[in-house]
């Protein structure tokens, strides 16, 4: 069985030719999700063009400069998608060790480019800038998941010996084969974004890969006690790095005195406030008039609440869970464990800016500065996130082909067994009725 399961596990290891000609069968949970993330990204595109045509005149001399960017970014993020919708999974999983040098490489690299309010982030050539920390979320989703799938799995008793587990065997297989080599890799990815300083990064990259640690059943109890124990102490590290004064100033106008909040955390709570339940109408924001700083980026939800009020937001909020659902679905119907994970991490991505962003202009959390997947304006984090759809797309077509490919096997055997009753009871009556027909004689 050992055998076997090296021999497996070596297979999904190897390099495998990047695409696939046919990933498999659409399945209406597939098709089902696609029409819920068009939904979304047509709603996005209408909120940041509305949130933007005011900046965009004032500020660029057009009101159609984001909208015109946001276009040309989702017209190349779909096309990465359908691309992406074909790489093989065995690829990827093959790739995320080289990937990951990489990565490390170009974070290194954004270190040496010219601050941008007081951080390095961007990888800037000629016109075109690369938002490193949105590659590395990508990366870790893909290496995590695959350490975490080739990690061995132990209960109590080992399946083949029906034996009890010795401790010290449990320890090594919880701690060091389930939890710290596939946290260690996160480690010079973070020290990198600490140095830039990315805060938001940080957290996030954090967060995907404690999800996906976490859902594989990792560590076990071990891991949920180490995440237990990371959030009760998080404040207390936080507040005690004096080094970092862009993370200090966070902390310090986090507050429910609107005296001492943020300042673009106290326009937030305005426009939040004036749409109350049916909005003020599309178009018809106030903030939005160069009032509310990052009106089309980090604070897009904050637009949506003036114009659309409670119930637009809530829409929006719903989609999002929708979204997430069909997602995981997708990911638990998949293929494989790596499959499996690498979905979970994709829509814990999508699940944690969502929630973060939320939680910034409401002043739920200090002000850190993420995005809205699919609203918020920003090439690089909507080209790499459609990439990732489309990777959602492979995993679930292969996995729709892998369970077509379990029914017809169960269908076959079924028909073999019933084939082989039907035989045994025919012999069964032939005897009876030779042992008739000697009776008679």
């Amino acid at each position: 069985m050992e055998a076997a399961r090296r021999q497996y596990r070596q297979k999904e290891t190897t390099w495998a030719p990047p695409l696939q000609r046919d990933p498999g069968p659409w399945s209406r949970l597939v098709i089902n999700w696609m029409a819920t993330l068009a939904v979304i990204m047509a709603f996005g595109l209408v909120m940041l063009y509305s949130a933007s045509y005011t900046t965009g005149y004032l500020r660029m001399g057009d009101s159609l400069h984001y909208i015109k960017q946001q276009a040309i970014c989702m017209a190349i993020g779909i096309g990465c998608m359908v691309v992406m919708s074909y790489v093989d999974h065995r690829f990827l999983r093959w790739a995320s060790k080289p990937l990951y040098w990489v990565v490390l490489a170009m974070l290194a690299v954004t270190l040496t480019f010219a601050p941008l309010n007081g951080c390095r982030r961007w990888i800037r050539l000629g016109g075109l800038t690369l938002q490193t920390s949105e590659v590395a979320k990508f990366e870790m989703i893909l290496l995590t998941a695959h350490l975490a799938s080739s990690a061995p799995q132990i209960g109590r008793f080992r399946p083949s010996l029906k034996e009890k587990v010795r401790l010290k065997d449990w320890l090594f297989i919880r701690i060091v084969r389930q939890i710290i080599l596939p946290v260690l890799p996160l480690v010079p990815v973070l020290v990198l974004l600490i140095m830039e300083p990315h805060m938001s990064g940080i957290l996030l990259t954090t967060a995907i890969v404690g999800t996906i640690l976490m859902m594989s059943g990792s560590g076990g109890i071990i891991t949920w006690a180490g995440a237990g124990t990371a959030a009760l102490l998080l404040e207390t590290l936080l507040t005690h790095v004096d080094s970092i004064e862009y993370l200090q100033n966070r902390l310090k106008t986090w507050s429910d005195d609107l005296e001492k909040v943020n300042p673009q955390t106290k326009q937030s709570l305005y426009a939040i406030g004036s749409g109350g339940l049916k909005g003020l109408g599309l178009g018809n924001s106030v903030e939005k008039q160069l009032w509310l700083p990052e009106s089309t980026n980090d604070f897009i939800f904050s637009v949506v609440c003036e114009e659309l009020g409670f119930i637009g937001a809530t829409l929006i909020i719903v989609l999002f869970i929708l979204f997430i659902v069909q997602g995981l679905l997708i990911a638990y119907k998949a293929e494989n464990q790596f499959c499996t994970m690498v979905g979970i991490g994709i829509m814990a991505q999508i699940a944690w800016q969502v929630f973060c962003n939320i939680a910034v202009v409401t002043n739920t959390i200090p002000n850190t500065g993420i995005s809205l997947p699919f609203f918020s304006s920003g090439g690089t984090s909507l080209i790499l996130l459609l990439a990732e759809m489309g990777v959602m797309v492979n995993i679930g077509r292969n996995g729709e082909r892998a369970a077509q490919q379990r029914a017809a096997d169960h269908a076959r055997r079924e028909a073999e067994r019933a084939a082989q009753e039907a035989e045994r009871a025919s012999r069964t009556i032939n005897l009876e009725d030779a042992r008739r027909a000697q009776n008679g004689k």
